[in-house]
């Protein structure tokens, strides 16, 4: 399948990457957690998240094409959750001592995308 672009460049060939797409958005817990730690309001930390684009990680493809499914976040959810942790408060004594992957679903909301689309034109980068 191709783009039609709009201008005179060539078009851009559509690639399905063998990637689903886990969109993670902070929800009330993390947010509650966030002001506790920084001793900031809600309302303050609900303003700074708004303004912060959602975290996209791309998960291994799989059968299990659905977040209820028990496999899916299995092997990820605890890099997530640390990532996501890091990305507020790098002070590991503040985070939630006891981390679990029902803890993860609740503090934040989850959307996946199971088709997930190519458009640029270089090859992907891998960055450590």
């Amino acid at each position: 399948m191709l783009l039609q672009p709009e201008s005179d460049d060539a078009a851009i060939p559509m690639k399905t990457l063998n990637r689903f797409a886990l969109i993670v958005r902070p929800a009330g817990p993390y947010i509650e957690w966030a002001a506790k730690a920084f001793g900031e309001s809600e309302a303050n930390v609900r303003r700074e998240l708004g303004d912060i684009e959602p975290s996209v990680y791309l998960l291994p493809e799989s059968d299990a094409a659905d977040l209820d499914h028990p496999s899916l976040l299995k092997a990820h959810w605890r890099a997530i959750f640390k990532e996501e942790l890091e990305g507020w408060c790098t002070d590991e004594k503040t985070w939630p001592k006891n981390r679990s992957e029902a803890l993860f679903q609740a503090w934040f909301k989850l959307d996946l995308c199971t088709l997930v689309y190519d458009l640029g034109k270089k090859p992907l980068i891998h960055e450590e």
